[in-house]
């Protein structure tokens, strides 16, 4: 049975019903092509407005098996950018052939011509590195199957090399490495897949592991040859682009991360041919399990530089301070792709290495909350005036834009998925967030009327961000959350500020789930509430 008008309709009641605040949705998968049967279930992507974590839920309904992908609207960058780089593509596949059910303010009409592109366009390249690793794994599985006298004992290890395999053929040519990855080597290269159906049925019908140890082989020599050993100075050591980033693990005490922080800092104004250009910043780390987020250091430069000589440097600097916090570097982290373009980043860095160096110079500015707040209270002022015109009904929008894109950080720990209980949670949080407010409202609005403690230099840059960045690169689907009734609004700029100022406020090292307090603050100021 193929999508119909009955299903549809269908689905939106279960939508409404079961998920509020959806900003958009679609179905995907096997009902979209044609190909379901009666064990398929129906793929239904939800985006939702009060969420910040992505889940997964399967719900009965009216005898219909819904596979309900529930996907915060602030995510939807990060959400594409790991399909990207991990070549799964999953969610860009479910996008690209998806069949709208309803899509406020157009995000679905923008967002899906650009899951189809990516699609296209194919996944993220291997950098040498990463075919370094490849050719390493295979090359190790090689040796165990090789050495291996029952293949019965070496089940895990066969599919793997099978796996691994496909996937390195697959990558090598910018093909997706999702759910159909034979498939998908099909298309690409039949004879490939013939030989490897082949092995396969060699290996676990007749006990013959020559076939599938000539095919993968056969495959390492195209790109080099086995590896049977792994040097760490030839692969772990390297960048790929100009610029290093460094994960500072934020478990240790406070004044161990700070010591570490001056150390970084001591380390980068050493270094004066060339002079490096780097900046601190404070994130979720990848680690999902994790609370505590973690401090980044990105240092731009050559990438010859940071290969032949910085990244040895800081190896030295490792081994020999002690009672520093934990670092990771390379660390693989792309500070370029929220901005849109690189030409938009390169612009913006100048404004957050200086916000970054009026932190770390005062050691006791870091995770100084007060602090936080004077210099965020101050930043907005300044940004009405500049960005705004000092147009106060539009820059209370725009706050109130603010406030919806950042709260969900706020509200959802991962915890709840429930929708009730993350409005409960929601309406919690206003109440908290009106209570410090109510505690401290005059204190907020001396700070906000006065001149504040924002440094000259800054608002150059804030200036500068307004006249002279080209928003024609950032993708419409960007710019959600903009209220449709806002007359003469420019959404990607508005979209492009968003980002901006989430990235100021990670500098100045406030806590992401608390940057949705600064807007809750501008805007009570401005209302005189």
């Amino acid at each position: 049975m193929k999508l119909n008008k009955d299903i549809l309709k269908e689905i939106t009641i279960f939508v409404n019903k079961y998920y509020s605040n959806q900003y958009a949705c679609l179905i995907s998968g096997s009902y979209v092509d044609g190909t379901n049967s009666e064990y398929s279930d129906i793929d239904v992507v939800v985006f939702v407005q009060n969420r910040n974590t992505v889940f997964n839920e399967m719900v009965s309904y009216k005898k219909l098996k819904i596979q309900a992908m529930i996907i915060p609207v602030q995510n939807i960058q990060e959400t594409l950018w790991m399909d990207y780089i991990t070549a799964k593509g999953a969610f860009i596949g479910m996008l690209a052939k998806g069949v709208i059910v309803f899509d406020h303010s157009n995000f679905l009409k923008h967002l899906i011509p650009h899951a189809k592109q990516l699609r296209q366009m194919g996944c993220m390249p291997l950098t040498d590195h990463e075919v370094y690793m490849m050719r390493v794994k295979i090359t190790s599985l090689l040796y165990d199957i090789m050495d291996g006298k029952s293949l019965d004992e070496l089940l895990f290890t066969i599919t793997q090399i099978i796996d691994l395999t496909t996937e390195f053929k697959l990558r090598m040519n910018r093909i997706w490495c999702g759910k159909y990855k034979i498939k998908s080597l099909g298309e690409l290269d039949k004879t490939f897949q013939t030989l490897l159906l082949s092995a396969v049925e060699e290996i676990f019908g007749n006990k013959n592991k020559i076939p599938l140890i000539d095919l993968a082989t056969s495959l390492l020599n195209q790109h080099g040859g086995l590896l049977p050993y792994y040097s760490k100075a030839n692969s772990l050591t390297k960048v790929y682009d100009d610029y290093l980033v460094i994960e500072i693990d934020n478990n240790s005490n406070l004044e161990i991360v700070k010591k570490t922080i001056a150390v970084l800092n001591d380390f980068g104004k050493q270094i004066v041919v060339p002079k490096l250009k780097y900046y601190f910043f404070l994130s979720k780390p990848i680690n999902v399990n994790k609370v505590e987020q973690n401090i980044y250091m990105i240092i731009e430069a050559d990438k010859d530089f940071i290969n032949d000589y910085l990244i040895d440097r800081l190896e030295f600097l490792v081994k020999n301070k002690r009672e520093i916090a934990k670092l990771i570097f390379p660390f693989q982290f792309d500070p370029v792709y929220k901005f849109s373009t690189k030409n938009i980043y390169a612009s913006l860095t100048p404004m957050f290495r200086q916000v970054s160096k009026l932190i770390i110079e005062k050691p006791n500015r870091i995770f100084d909350t007060s602090f936080q707040i004077e210099w965020s209270v101050s930043l907005m002022k300044e940004i009405k005036k500049i960005w705004f015109k000092d147009d106060s009904n539009v820059f209370v929008a725009f706050n109130e834009y603010l406030l919806n894109c950042f709260l969900p950080i706020t509200c959802d720990n991962g915890m709840n998925f429930k929708t009730t209980d993350l409005l409960k949670d929601k309406e919690n949080t206003l109440k908290k967030f009106e209570a410090m407010y109510n505690s401290q409202k005059r204190e907020f609005t001396e700070i906000y009327n006065s001149s504040g403690v924002l440094e000259k230099s800054i608002t150059k840059f804030l200036i500068n961000s307004a006249e002279t960045l080209n928003i024609e690169g950032i993708p419409l689907y960007k710019t959600y959350f903009i209220n449709d009734n806002l007359k003469d609004i420019n959404v990607k700029q508005w979209s492009l500020y968003r980002e901006i100022l989430f990235t100021l406020f990670s500098v100045v090292f406030i806590d992401n789930r608390f940057v949705s307090f600064i807007p809750f603050v501008i805007k009570k100021i401005e209302l005189n509430d």
